[in-house]
């Protein structure tokens, strides 16, 4: 009975050795290389259990096989106008190629080593001809950053193929200034927006003056209109009152003429007027004759 129990636990024993020196076993999302003293003889990317020979006639290297992104730390670079900058970049990449990436960079931190060096150096040439305005800048259209991540998402992954791995994208995460170029930067800031709001400025009062200019012309046209309109209608009212004057004076010439001279008078004397005149004067016949064409 107790060699019932050992024979059990010795083939237990051999079958979890087994599994552990002569199987290989492949997870979604991983890839592995079975390796022949040192050398690459086949690539397993499908799931599943698969055998091997024990160490030291096979090893097994694993790999990811899925998308992973690399964050470098930040660095600094110099633009065109001399100015410093620190980018804060980021690289999403897969291993496409897992024989040339073990014969070239041979783990990841290798890996991770070049592609830091290569993003350093593409980003170092592209902001050599680019100036602070095409990175910073109060307009959005004239960012360029949409083209420094296409072009560095390029230049990576044609660099990539020959590390064994495919750059899926390369974008810079973060754009941060140096202290002594912090102040610089928001001069410029402030100039630009003072610069956009006199031209806004500058814009309404073009358009306030049209408007008024407008608005005048239109406020003479009205008057101009309406004082035509009250010539007419006082022109005709001065008619139908000479007419009516008219026909009143000719029912009584004498007292037309006779009222007319007493009028003339009141305009002649004031107040304090003295005036000496001859008994056979006009004045007086009218003034204490009367008139004697009144009809009666």
């Amino acid at each position: 009975m107790k060699k019932k129990y050992i024979y059990l636990m010795v083939f237990i024993l051999v079958v979890i050795l087994f599994y552990i020196f002569c199987t290989n076993v492949v997870y979604q999302g991983s890839m592995s290389i079975l390796m022949s003293f040192g050398k690459p003889v086949k690539v397993i990317t499908n799931p599943g259990i698969y055998l091997k020979f024990p160490y030291p006639f096979n090893s097994v290297e694993k790999i990811d096989a899925r998308l992973i992104m690399l964050q470098p730390s930040p660095s600094e670079f110099l633009t065109a106008d001399k100015k410093n900058l620190i980018l804060e970049s980021a690289v999403c990449y897969r291993i496409s190629d897992p024989v040339l990436f073990i014969k070239t960079v041979r783990n990841k931190n290798g890996l991770e080593m070049r592609i830091t060096d290569l993003l350093a150096s593409h980003t170092g040439l592209l902001l050599g001809v680019k100036e602070l305005s095409d990175i910073i800048n109060v307009d959005p259209t004239k960012i360029k950053f949409r083209d420094m991540n296409a072009e560095l998402t390029k230049l990576i992954r044609k660099d990539g193929k020959d590390l064994g791995i495919y750059v899926s994208q390369v974008f810079i995460k973060r754009v941060m200034l140096p202290y002594e170029n912090t102040l610089a930067v928001y001069k410029r800031m402030r100039a630009e927006r003072d610069r956009i709001a006199k031209k806004y400025i500058a814009e309404g009062e073009e358009q306030a003056l049209r408007i008024k200019a407008e608005a005048d012309k239109e406020s003479r046209t009205i008057i101009a209109k309406a004082k035509s309109k009250a010539s007419i209608i006082k022109g005709k009212a001065e008619a139908e009152a000479m007419r009516i004057y008219g026909d009143s004076y000719q029912k009584n010439i004498g007292f037309y003429r006779y009222l007319r001279t007493l009028q003339a008078y009141e305009k002649m004397f004031g107040k304090k007027t003295m005036i000496v005149l001859d008994e056979k004067s006009a004045i007086l016949k009218a003034l204490f004759s009367g008139n004697k064409n009144e009809k009666k």
